[in-house]
């Protein structure tokens, strides 16, 4: 090739790219001219495509249901996770009209309709890897743009807060979707809703107050004390969530309900502790953050466990279980946590003959004075040799070690209770019963020879 010929080319070449480059900059000034007719174009395509989707016949329920978890998780996440890279400098929305919110309404609803709605559909929360890739690809192509027309403005490292979006946001809510679809992962879904509900009203609800300037000075340095306050307040939640996964095969979520009345655990205290405490949780958020607007959501949350949550619970709750729901309710306060449990069906549990410390807490719980409660020793035991010590509940389920004694725990008072409660926390769970299997323990004989 002559050099004539290469000079040719590469003005040619040279032409393509300045047309290119023109287009894009016309481009550029069109959509910086009508940005906003184009988002409230976006705004109505989801409106319909949403209204075609849930409102058409033979609505499948399991894909309806992981879309609602979801973008009920990322409409949490997205807004904490957004609100924290806006005020970390990471890039800043230059066109809303409420800046404290860190994003515009419209382009919020539109993000949560492309991460949270239609991948879920589509796809039921399989090829995970596959589509962060590809949401993170197009994000990256389309922040560069957003910042030409005017509606954003990063820095330089912008790439970080994008990467904290798909790592918070997007994966956890999208896994979510794939567990509610395939109905796995139980505990994880139950973990996933307490995540979502407490970021929401924790976080959340005081950073929109601080956005609208009702709470003008919002920090989030809790004092030990008030932690400790909240803490106890929604420990009955937590514990209650973790008796219903463990004990009644569901969660607190109406799409996975339990399949056994839970009448056992921090359910022997009380009818409806997790709406206890997310009631009283308002109090101490009104107290900490010295703002009487907290108390809105006392009011709301005693309303909606009158006027709707009684209604749906009763029907729901007789259908499923009956007589002995009938027989529960009447027993169990709602509102109060008894002090010792008055409803709580029978449960066994086998200590070893020939253990020296079995054997104390054997004779020890003898004089709890526990209400319900067999003792029993590994001799009657009706399953086959027992190495720990093992708790059956009237289900037919079995406990072993520190998860038996904690079990135990619930048929003597409250104040047991609640110590059994924490044991079974799952990650102390398995934090003590390490520490009991490292110890050694003597037999009755070694106890006496020595």
């Amino acid at each position: 090739m002559s050099f004539s010929s290469i000079l040719e080319t590469a003005q040619w070449v040279f032409q393509i790219v300045k047309l290119n480059s023109s287009i894009q900059e016309h481009h550029i000034v069109f959509l910086t001219a009508n940005h906003s007719i184009i988002r409230n174009i976006l705004v109505t395509f989801v409106l319909i495509a949403l209204s075609y989707f849930f409102l058409r016949n033979n609505q499948n329920t399991k894909t309806n249901w992981a879309v609602f978890y979801a973008s009920l998780y990322m409409v949490v996440m997205l807004f904490f996770t957004n609100y924290m890279c806006a005020d970390l400098g990471l890039w800043q929305f230059t066109v809303s009209k409420i800046p404290s919110l860190h994003i515009p309404p419209d382009l919020y609803f539109i993000w949560i309709f492309f991460w949270g709605v239609l991948p879920v559909l589509f796809f039921k929360g399989r090829h995970l890897f596959l589509i962060a890739i590809s949401l993170f690809w197009i994000d990256i192509c389309t922040m560069p743009v957003l910042q030409d027309i005017g509606l954003i403005k990063f820095n330089s490292y912008w790439i970080l807060g994008e990467l904290s979006l798909i790592a918070i946001v997007f994966v956890p809510g999208y896994f979510w979707a794939y567990c509610s679809y395939n109905n796995k992962y139980l505990g994880l879904r139950s973990i996933l809703q307490v995540i979502t509900i407490g970021t929401a009203t924790i976080l959340g609800i005081p950073l929109l107050l601080n956005a609208y300037g009702l709470l003008p000075n919002l920090s989030f340095e809790w004092s030990s004390i008030e932690f400790q306050i909240l803490f106890i307040v929604v420990f009955p939640a937590l514990a209650a969530v973790n008796d219903l996964v463990t004990k009644g095969d569901g969660t607190p979520f109406p799409f996975d309900p339990t399949k056994k009345l839970v009448r056992t655990g921090v359910y022997a205290y009380c009818k409806n502790p997790i709406q206890w405490s997310y009631t009283l949780l308002f109090i101490v958020l009104s107290i900490s953050y010295s703002s009487f607007y907290f108390l809105i959501g006392f009011i709301v949350s005693i309303l909606f466990v009158i006027g709707i949550s009684d209604f749906h619970e009763g029907s729901d709750m007789d259908t499923r279980f009956g007589e002995e729901w009938l027989t529960y309710k009447s027993i169990v306060p709602k509102w109060m946590f008894l002090w010792k449990p008055k409803d709580i069906p029978k449960g066994v549990v086998y200590f070893k003959l020939n253990c020296s410390q079995c054997e104390q807490f054997r004779t020890w719980f003898l004089k709890s004075n526990a209400v319900n409660l067999d003792i029993k020793f590994d001799t009657d035991y009706p399953g086959n040799k027992l190495t720990q010590v093992t708790y059956i509940d009237h289900n037919g389920m079995e406990f072993k070690s520190v998860t038996a004694i904690s079990c135990c725990f619930d048929h003597i008072n409250l104040a047991y209770a609640s110590l059994g409660w924490f044991m079974r926390f799952p990650v102390l769970h398995y934090l003590l019963q390490v520490i009991v299997d490292s110890m050694e323990f003597e037999s009755v004989k070694e106890k006496t020879k020595r």
